[in-house]
């Protein structure tokens, strides 16, 4: 596929071939790519089994993604024209984007913060893996991504998830487990969108760090002693992912990086920050990733 029309602004060519070294180009060219589709099985309203076979029985391909049962490639130009999408059946999600609700793990019947939910791809896996017995509380400040997460609440049947239009800098409830998918430059969605880098700049980069540092500390301090957290960005930046975690692990002796891993997905060990993921998009095939699961120690 012809990829000369996406968008590169040269401050970022510039400074991410400095970052990247000898892996530049390998970087480059995979980012020019559109993006595999894939796709979650909402639970809360199918089972993997029957989902897999209406699919197949319509010559859809799909495969079953190593790292969770629930997680599918499909190989279909609009999978949006699907009865299954349209019902709420399946999820439209990048499968890197999968990964921090299933390293958070939340067990059935936990309570689970997820703080800055729009549009709510997340808070249905969450919803998923927390079952009748649990409980989901999904925020976002924005009034127009809000109401996105508000139909989705609704399309894909998530009724053990509590949502509200606010601030999650505003709450004090404690939490055992909090998913901080934090707001970010959002270089990633450039294998989704060819125009995602129009707006992009390293002033932008330097923003929304600052705001990420706000909300990472406000999340950390809403954690239960012994609870988890998972921190994540679909940007490729240091300055948004480990000097974040890094700041956090210097204000809080308590906070601790844990590892994780997923079958069939390449993590590299991280210099710059210890047990934190930062997904290269040539390793696994997705757009560039960033997760860190922090443990508040007891």
């Amino acid at each position: 596929m012809a990829t000369t029309k996406t968008y590169f602004p040269e401050e970022f060519i510039a400074k991410y071939r400095e970052l990247l070294g000898d892996e530049w180009q390998e970087f480059f060219e995979t980012i020019k790519r559109k993006q595999p589709k894939a796709f979650w099985a909402n639970t809360n309203l199918v089972k993997v089994e029957d989902v897999s076979k209406s699919l197949k029985a319509k010559d859809v391909t799909i495969t079953q993604l190593p790292f969770h049962k629930q997680a599918f490639s499909i190989s279909m130009a609009r999978p949006a024209d699907l009865s299954e999408f349209k019902e709420g059946k399946i999820a439209l999600q990048e499968k890197a984007a999968m990964l921090p609700a299933i390293a958070l793990a939340p067990s059935w019947g936990d309570k689970v913060l997820d703080a800055c939910a729009a549009p709510g791809m997340k808070t249905i896996q969450l919803s998923n893996l927390l079952g009748r017995a649990g409980k989901a509380l999904a925020l976002d400040v924005n009034t127009a991504r809000f109401k996105s997460l508000a139909h989705n609440k609704g399309k894909y049947s998530l009724g053990n998830v509590e949502i509200g239009r606010a601030d999650v800098r505003n709450v004090r409830e404690k939490f055992p487990k909090i998913l901080l998918d934090a707001p970010c430059s959002s270089e990633g969605l450039v294998r989704k969108k060819r125009d995602a880098l129009k707006g992009w700049s390293q002033k932008l980069v330097e923003r929304k760090a600052q705001l990420q540092k706000e909300l990472i500390s406000h999340c950390f301090s809403l954690l239960e002693e012994g609870g988890e957290m998972l921190y994540s960005t679909c940007s490729f930046a240091p300055e948004e992912n480990e000097e974040i975690v890094n700041l956090l692990l210097k204000e809080r002796p308590e906070a601790e990086v844990l590892p994780v891993k997923f079958e069939g997905i390449k993590i590299r060990k991280n210099d710059l920050c210890r047990n934190a993921a930062r997904l290269y998009p040539q390793d696994n095939d997705t757009q560039q990733f960033f997760l860190a699961k922090i443990l508040k120690a007891k």
